[in-house]
């Protein structure tokens, strides 16, 4: 389950930890310094990393939600609030409902999609036209015309 060395050693004690504070094992402690008397905050007891890897191998197990203290197994609901904070608990992250942005290409897919239909309808009008300029542009065919083409240019 967890890739780091060790965490088969820590998760037990962090599970008994659990089981002797509860929530409080979770949440910093603001204590007071006795040598300058100034307000800090301690680490929860528990990490965050360590809490979520025991709170992933419930889910797996089908332990999640009942909490076995004489095994040792399993992940109450309630401490949900300490690792996530409390407000947002059973609600879904915005992140996860709006999902990937993908890149502008993907994005704009389906207008660019229905700009080329349009295009394409009209396409063959086009083209016919572009055709019928090319061959107007042309000029007349034949020896006499040619001559006459040949002396204009000359005479400039």
């Amino acid at each position: 389950m967890a890739p780091y060395a060790g965490a088969l050693k820590r998760i037990p004690s962090a599970l008994q930890k659990l089981h002797s504070k509860g929530l409080a094992a979770l949440l910093p402690e603001k204590i007071v310094d006795p040598m300058s008397t100034l307000e800090r905050w301690k680490k929860p007891v528990v990490s965050r990393r360590i809490a979520k890897d025991l709170r992933k191998r419930a889910i797996k197990n089908g332990t999640y939600g009942a909490y076995d203290s004489e095994k040792g197994i399993g992940w109450e609901k309630s401490w949900d609030e300490g690792l996530f904070g409390g407000k947002n608990v059973g609600k879904i992250n915005w992140m996860e409902v709006r999902g990937f942005k993908d890149t502008k290409r993907e994005r704009t897919r389906e207008s660019r999609a229905q700009r080329v239909e349009l295009l394409l309808e009209t396409a063959d009008d086009k083209i016919a036209e572009f055709r019928q300029k090319f061959r107007d542009s042309k000029p007349e065919g034949g020896v006499e015309n040619d001559l006459k083409r040949r002396i204009k240019g000359s005479s400039k």
